[in-house]
């Protein structure tokens, strides 16, 4: 049976975040494919309550915290990479890691120090993978570009380049890089992958509980809704009212945005600026963290999905969800980035200014609620056919020695 260890910097247990979920999907699809796998996650010590006994974590008084002195928000992932590289940390790591592996597998490329280090000084016949579900400069520029304080914008260009230049270290030494959107392939291949292969988000079905699901009906009863998932990752609410007009007056008032996740907070406070804060709270439902089976029951009533993001990398897992369900969509065109084939599917309808999304808002809602039979296959969308082509292209490299 071979082995493989998944490198992560956020834990697999009880996955919420895209993130974590593409992270343990791909763990199952190894597994279903008769491997052996490992997980070992390098995680900020603050963000994460529940762990594995063999992760490790990145201590919030760590000197590794500071880019030049300075605490710069959403930077954790890049400062990971300082502390996984110092020559303590990284043996500590490496002694959890056994020494016969097959593949070491790294998701994003924060933790490729710790590859490299694996097959330099304990397997140098490993294969090495590296997962990249973003080009993560470009997606770091544009979330220090609309966040940063002035403290320290004159260092932002220096912490992309240090970006830059990890992912193309990871991308040039990995035996096979895996992306998620033929844009992103262009990239690593004019960057000098040796191999590229794409394997998008995916999804998978769940049928709801039918207790959740009978509580969720009783609860919203005849009110219609549009559901937005996310978690507090930036491009899911910083050009929200942007996005929207600073106004959710094209929702009928006996409807709803159903906002599920720690993006719920982010979006209650981008809806009380402006002059439309009264009707923006009307309008909109906050429902924070859900467990699974109750996530599952509120989007089995939903009327539809609203998908408002406005940049990022890669593609978005929670567009998978939301084609599947075969719903109702109304989503902006940076969405459907990995999923342009479905954008003229019935049911979808993607929008590129307020005006055009308030129309189609009040088109969706003046629908019957039903589901949408907007797509030939589903399958496509299944994790098991996203992964398939990593699975495949590993188990050739394998077989022909690397």
């Amino acid at each position: 049976m071979p082995n493989v260890l998944i490198l992560t910097t956020y834990p697999l247990v009880n996955p919420r975040h895209g993130g974590q979920v593409r992270a343990q999907n791909i763990c199952s699809q190894f597994q279903a494919a008769g491997w052996r796998v490992l997980n070992i996650a390098v995680f900020e010590e603050d963000s994460y309550l529940e762990v594995a006994p063999w992760d490790v974590p990145f201590p919030a008084n760590s000197p590794h915290r500071e880019f030049r002195g300075k605490n710069v928000m959403f930077i954790g992932d890049l400062q990971t990479s300082k502390f996984v590289r110092d020559e303590t940390n990284q043996a500590l790591i490496l002694s959890r890691i056994p020494a016969d592996l097959d593949v070491v597998h790294v998701e994003q490329p924060w933790l490729w120090p710790v590859a490299a280090a694996y097959r330099q000084q304990v397997n140098s016949k490993v294969l090495l993978s590296y997962g990249s579900q973003n080009i993560e400069h470009e997606l770091k520029r544009s979330i220090l570009n609309s966040l940063a304080g002035s403290s320290y914008k004159d260092i932002i260009e220096d912490i992309i380049n240090e970006i830059m230049l990890l992912e193309q270290s990871a991308t040039r030494g990995a035996d096979v890089v895996m992306c998620v959107s033929s844009s992103d392939e262009l990239v690593h291949r004019k960057w000098g992958a040796r191999q590229v292969v794409v394997a998008p988000n995916g999804v998978e079905y769940r049928s709801p509980d039918r207790e959740r699901l009978e509580y969720w009906r009783l609860k919203f009863g005849a009110t219609k809704f549009l559901i937005y998932v996310g978690s507090a990752h930036p491009p899911n609410f910083t050009h929200f009212n942007d996005i929207v007009g600073g106004s959710l007056a094209c929702f009928p008032p006996d409807a709803k945005l159903v906002i599920v996740g720690s993006v719920s907070e982010h979006i209650y406070r981008e809806c009380l600026k402006g002059s439309f804060s009264s009707v923006n709270m009307s309008r909109l439902e906050l429902l924070f963290e859900l467990s699974n089976a109750d996530l599952d029951a509120v989007k089995a009533i939903a009327h539809g999905y609203f998908l408002p993001i406005p940049f990022g990398g890669g593609t978005n897992l929670k567009t998978a969800e939301a084609l599947i369900s075969e719903k109702f969509i109304v989503g902006t065109r940076s969405a459907f980035r990995g999923f342009e084939r479905y954008i003229d599917s019935p049911g979808v309808h993607v929008f590129e200014s307020p005006a055009e999304m308030h129309k189609l808002v009040q088109h969706v809602f003046a629908q019957d609620p039903r589901k949408v039979k907007n797509l030939d296959s589903l399958k496509p969308l299944t994790w098991e056919s996203c992964i398939q082509p990593m699975l495949a292209a590993i188990s050739g490299r394998i077989g022909a020695g690397r």
